[in-house]
C-alpha cells in the first residue's frame, strides 16, 4: 500500500455551464482543486478571476438561520444520547439522497417561528428584569403608608424621598429640628444609607434643600402610583404571569425540537452547496469560458471523465495526464483495514510529500508492538478487545470514529501478549504464569527495550538506504546509512565484551568496522560542501552525530518504564484491597469500588502513556532517520459531515 497515484487535469469549460459542472464534480468527490487565483503567468494571457456567485449571501444567510436554530433546539433535542446514541449512529446519505430530502423541506416556517416565540422570551425576560429592578427600588420604602400618586404636585409644600449616608443621619436630624413647618421621617436603613421622608413648605422648602444637599442628600423618585406595598404586591402578581407566560412559550420551543433531524439534514445540504460555490474562487475565465485545474486519483480518471461529460451540453476541453514532480501534487493515502487506523498518527507528524513513500505500513508494526509492551496487562487488553468488538458490531458508527475504535481494537492483542509475557491481569489480581517477572527480571526488560531500540533504529536506517537505492542513489546509501551501520555496529561490538566473556577477536573486528564506518562518516559526511574545509567540518559534525544515537538508544528504556510502572500502580491498587477485605462486609464494599475506580483510572494513564510515548518513539527516533513529510492533504469536494454519514 502507499501513496494515491495522482493525475493532473485541465478543464476548460463554459461558464454558462459552470453549476452543472460542479454539481457533477461533486458527486463525483475525488476533485482537488488548484487555486488559480494567484497564477500571474494564466493572468498576464488576460484570464481574470471568476465571481462567487451572489447566490453565496443567501446560503450564508440560510446557514446562519439554520445555525441559530440548531442552537436554541439541541437544548431540548428528545433523541438518545451517550451509548445508545453511538449504536444507532448517524444516518447515512449518498450526495443526491441529501439534495432529494433537502429539496422536499421548507426550513423557513420552523425558522420564523422560532425566531418569533425567542423574541417573546426575550421580551418577557426584559420586562422581568424591569419589574424586579422597579420591585428593588420599592423595597426601602415598603413601609411607607401613604400613596405615592399623594406626595406628588402639592402647591404648598415639597416632598422629599431620598438617602442619606447613615453617619451623618444624626447630624441632618439636628439640623432640620428649627424648621417649624418641615416634617422629617427616616423610613428605613441600608447597609450603609438611610432612606428619608421629608416634606417642606414652600417658605423652608429651599433651606430644606440646602441642609439636605449639604449633607450628601442623594434624590430618589419612588415609582408607582398606590402605596410601595401595595405596588411590590402588583409587581409579584405579574412576575408570577411573566414566569407562566415564559414557560408557556419555552414549551413551545421544546415541542419545536421533532424539527432538529430535517433541519441537521438542511444544514449538510447548504454546507455541501456552500463548498461547491466556493470552488469557483480557484478558477480563471474569460469572457465565456472558465479555466480549472486540478487533480484526481489516477484509477478514478475514468469517472471524471465522465462526470465531466454528464454535465456539458457543449464543447468543452479535457487534459488528463499522469502527475510526475509537481510541488503541489497533494496527498490521499491508501492502506488496507489495519494500516489505515494508523494513518491519522503519520498525519498528525506530516503527510508523506509526493515522491517519498508511505511511512505508514511501516511504523504499525513496531507501534503496535511497543504500545503493547507498556501497558502490558492481560485483563486490560481484555476489556479493551471485548469493549472495542462490540462496540464495532453493533455500532453505526462514522468513518473516523471507527478508525478510531478499530485502533484500539488492534491495540489490545499486543496488550494481551505482553501481559501474558509478564504475568500481569489487573497487576496480578489473578495469579497466572508468566515467562518474565518484572518485579525480579528488570535489567532483562531494560536490556529487551534497548535491543528493540536497536531492532527499530536500524530498521529505519535500512529503510533511508532502500531510498536511496530506489532513487538511483546506492553510493548515497552507502555514505549515509551504510557506514552508520558499521560504526553503530562497530561499537556496539567493541563495548560488549567489557560485560560478556567473548573471543577476543570480536572486539578486534568490531574496532576495525567502527574505525571504517566512522571514518566514512567524515569523509562523506559534508560532501555538499564546496571547499575542503567545509568538507571536513561538515563531516566531523556529522560524526558528532553518533552522541543523538546514544540518546535514541537511551530513550528506549521508556519501554521498560511505562510497562512496569502500570504493573506497579495496579499492584499496589491490589494491595491496598487486601487490606479493605480483611475488615468485613463494609471494607469488601470499598474494595470493589477502590478496585473499579483505581483500575479505571491506572487503565487511563496507561493507554494515554503508552500513546504518547509511542507516538514520540515513532516521531524522533524512527521518523528521524528517513522521513521528511510535508506533503499537503487531497481535499475531498464535499463538506466534512458532522450530522450525517456523507458516502
Amino acid at each position: 500500500m502507499a501513496i494515491v497515484k495522482m493525475s493532473s487535469f485541465s478543464l476548460f469549460a463554459f461558464d454558462s455551464e459552470r453549476d452543472n459542472l460542479l454539481h457533477e464534480l461533486q458527486k463525483f468527490g475525488y476533485v482537488h482543486f488548484s487555486d488559480l487565483a494567484n497564477d500571474e503567468t494564466l493572468k498576464e494571457e488576460g484570464l481574470r478571476d471568476v465571481v462567487v456567485p451572489e447566490g453565496i449571501t443567501e446560503v450564508d444567510q440560510d446557514i446562519a438561520n439554520i445555525k441559530y436554530a440548531l442552537e436554541i433546539l439541541s437544548k431540548n433535542d428528545p433523541r438518545e444520547t451517550g451509548f445508545k446514541a453511538m449504536i444507532k449512529g448517524k444516518a447515512n446519505f449518498t450526495l443526491e439522497g441529501l439534495e432529494e430530502t433537502a429539496g422536499a423541506y421548507d426550513y423557513k416556517p420552523v425558522f420564523e417561528s422560532l425566531k418569533d416565540r425567542m423574541g417573546k422570551v426575550e421580551s418577557l425576560n426584559q420586562e422581568e428584569m424591569r419589574l424586579i429592578a422597579a420591585s428593588d427600588e420599592l423595597k426601602p420604602w415598603v413601609t411607607l403608608g401613604y400613596p405615592v400618586a399623594s406626595m406628588k404636585g402639592f402647591s404648598q409644600s415639597e416632598v422629599f424621598t431620598g438617602t442619606v449616608p447613615k453617619k451623618l443621619k444624626d447630624k441632618l436630624m439636628n439640623e432640620l429640628l428649627p424648621f417649624d413647618y418641615t416634617y422629617y421621617e427616616v423610613i428605613s436603613e441600608g447597609k450603609d444609607d438611610s432612606y428619608l421622608l421629608a416634606i417642606s413648605s414652600k417658605d423652608e422648602k429651599d433651606a430644606v434643600n440646602e441642609v439636605l444637599r449639604n449633607n450628601s442628600f442623594s434624590s430618589i423618585r419612588i415609582s408607582g402610583e398606590a402605596e410601595p406595598d401595595r405596588e411590590m404586591h402588583k409587581i409579584a402578581e405579574r412576575l408570577a404571569e411573566l414566569k407562566s407566560e415564559r414557560e408557556a412559550v419555552k414549551n413551545g420551543i421544546k415541542e419545536m425540537a421533532v424539527h432538529l433531524p430535517d433541519l441537521e439534514i438542511y444544514y449538510e445540504y447548504l454546507m455541501n452547496k456552500k463548498v461547491r460555490l466556493h470552488a469557483s474562487e480557484n478558477f480563471l475565465r474569460t469572457d465565456s469560458v472558465n479555466v480549472i485545474r486540478g487533480y484526481i486519483p489516477t484509477e478514478m480518471a475514468g469517472d471524471f471523465r465522465k462526470a465531466v461529460e454528464a454535465s456539458q451540453k457543449n464543447a468543452y476541453y479535457l487534459d488528463v495526464k499522469e502527475a510526475t514532480d509537481e510541488a503541489d501534487i497533494p496527498i490521499l493515502l491508501k492502506n488496507n483495514k489495519v494500516n489505515q487506523t494508523f494513518e491519522s498518527l503519520t498525519a498528525m507528524y506530516a503527510l508523506p510529500q509526493y515522491n517519498e513513500i508511505d511511512p505508514t505500513p511501516l511504523l504499525a508494526p513496531f507501534y503496535l508492538f511497543f504500545f503493547g509492551m507498556m501497558v502490558a496487562d492481560v485483563g486490560y487488553g481484555a476489556l479493551m478487545l471485548i469493549g472495542t468488538a462490540v462496540i464495532l458490531k453493533i455500532a453505526n458508527l462514522a468513518e473516523n470514529t471507527e478508525k478510531f475504535i478499530r485502533f484500539f481494537f488492534y491495540l489490545s492483542i499486543p496488550t494481551i501478549f505482553w501481559g501474558a509475557i509478564y504475568g500481569s491481569f489487573f497487576g496480578g489480581i489473578i495469579k497466572i504464569p508468566g515467562l518474565i517477572d518484572p518485579a525480579k527480571d528488570y535489567m532483562m526488560i531494560l536490556i529487551m527495550s534497548i535491543i528493540f531500540g536497536l531492532v527499530h533504529v536500524f530498521f529505519a536506517l535500512g529503510v533511508k538506504a532502500f531510498l536511496y537505492v530506489k532513487g538511483g542513489d546506492p553510493v548515497g546509501a552507502l555514505f549515509d546509512a551504510g557506514f552508520w551501520y558499521m560504526a553503530l555496529i562497530g561499537a556496539i561490538g567493541f563495548l560488549i565484551p567489557m560485560f560478556l566473556d567473548l573471543p577476543p577477536a570480536v572486539k578486534t573486528v568490531s574496532m576495525v568496522l567502527m574505525i571504517v564506518g566512522m571514518g566514512g562518516i567524515v569523509v562523506t559526511g559534508g560532501r555538499e560542501n564546496q571547499s575542503m574545509v567545509g568538507k571536513a567540518a561538515g563531516g566531523l559534525y556529522s560524526l558528532y552525530g553518533i552522541s543523538s544515537y546514544v540518546g535514541d538508544f537511551v530513550s528506549y528504556s521508556r519501554l521498560m518504564a511505562l510497562g512496569l510502572s502500570g504493573g506497579f500502580i495496579a499492584s499496589a491498587i491490589n494491595m491496598m484491597i487486601g487490606m479493605l477485605s480483611g475488615m468485613g462486609i463494609i471494607g469488601i464494599l470499598f474494595g470493589v469500588v477502590l478496585f473499579v475506580g483505581g483500575q479505571a483510572f491506572n487503565i487511563f494513564l496507561s493507554l494515554l502513556g503508552a500513546y504518547v510515548h509511542t507516538s514520540r518513539l515513532t516521531y524522533v527516533e524512527f521518523f528521524g532517520k528517513f522521513y521528511t513529510g510535508g506533503g499537503k492533504p487531497f481535499n475531498l469536494f464535499k463538506n466534512a459531515s458532522k450530522y450525517i454519514n456523507l458516502k
